[in-house]
């Protein structure tokens, strides 16, 4: 009678310790969709506390704890920096805080920095980060994002030419690879449920992928303030990339009113030539 007692005992705790488990992993599931609506969950590149990634934003967030760390949602952040767009970050775990600056919820991951006078730990909007993958950049106008890697299921979204993206190797089949990234030109994110591209379609080489990225940070310059600083990173993507294939459009930005022709301004287009 005794051992029938406890085996009933066993099974009510194994029972009440299932129910639990199942109830804490659809709070870790509803978490991980973040305020923009966009969500990382179920994808192949698995977060873990050394999975290198990058911002995928020129105004990306760099966090820090404002005050004690509850270990819950009441626990809250404040802006601290700046990560630039393509930085570099080792990523951590996720979790729901508070940004101080607005007083809401949302979705952010631990990041660790490299400064280059050592690291630093904080925290970034999960949606503004790519986890994983490698740097790229789309090399053609117009590039068409597909639902799945065939032909066959194009979308009518497009990305433009020198949109800075994260690939994923892993996923690469069929002359497909899913990206992850943010179209400055068109204001628009590449969502998680379209983001097959052809692979061909990107550049991987080193002078078009930070060619890039000066100019879309240059480009993010707007005030007078801000003027020097934007013809210095234009300057410096002339000179510093000359090989970029991005090379004419940011010549063209450091010299509106002129025509590129080689390396030859001219004031007439039957001078041109390229």
């Amino acid at each position: 009678m005794k051992k029938k007692i406890l085996l009933t005992v066993i099974i009510s705790v194994l029972l009440i310790f299932s129910c639990n488990k199942t109830d804490e992993s659809k709070d870790t599931d509803a978490a991980a969709a973040d305020k923009s609506g966009h969500s990382e969950t179920g994808t192949a590149h698995e977060i873990n506390q050394s999975t290198p990634g990058y911002s995928l934003f020129i105004t990306t967030g760099f966090y820090k704890l404002s005050g004690e760390d509850t270990g819950n949602e009441a626990t809250k952040v404040e802006w601290a920096a700046r990560l630039a767009l393509g930085e570099r970050v080792m990523a951590g775990e996720s979790r729901q805080m508070i940004n101080k600056g607005d007083n809401k919820l949302y979705n952010f991951i631990e990041v660790r920095r490299d400064t280059g006078n050592g690291f630093q730990d904080g925290y970034a909007l999960q949606w503004q980060i790519a986890v994983g993958g490698q740097l790229a950049v789309v090399a053609e106008e117009n590039t068409s994002l597909y639902r799945t890697p065939r032909i066959v299921d194009v979308t009518g979204t497009v990305l433009s030419r020198k949109t800075v993206v994260v690939y994923y190797p892993e996923t690469q089949r069929e002359g497909f690879v899913e990206v992850r990234g943010y179209d400055f030109d068109r204001k628009e994110y590449v969502s998680a449920s379209i983001c097959n591209i052809q692979f061909n379609k990107l550049s991987r080489d080193d002078a078009d992928i930070q060619s890039a990225i000066l100019l879309h940070t240059a480009n993010g310059l707007t005030t007078d303030a801000d003027k020097a600083r934007k013809t210095a990173l234009l300057n410096s993507a002339i000179d510093t990339y000359p090989e970029s294939i991005f090379y004419r459009e940011i010549w063209q930005v450091l010299n509106p009113d002129s025509v590129f022709s080689g390396n030859v301004t001219s004031s007439s287009d039957d001078d041109w030539w390229y």
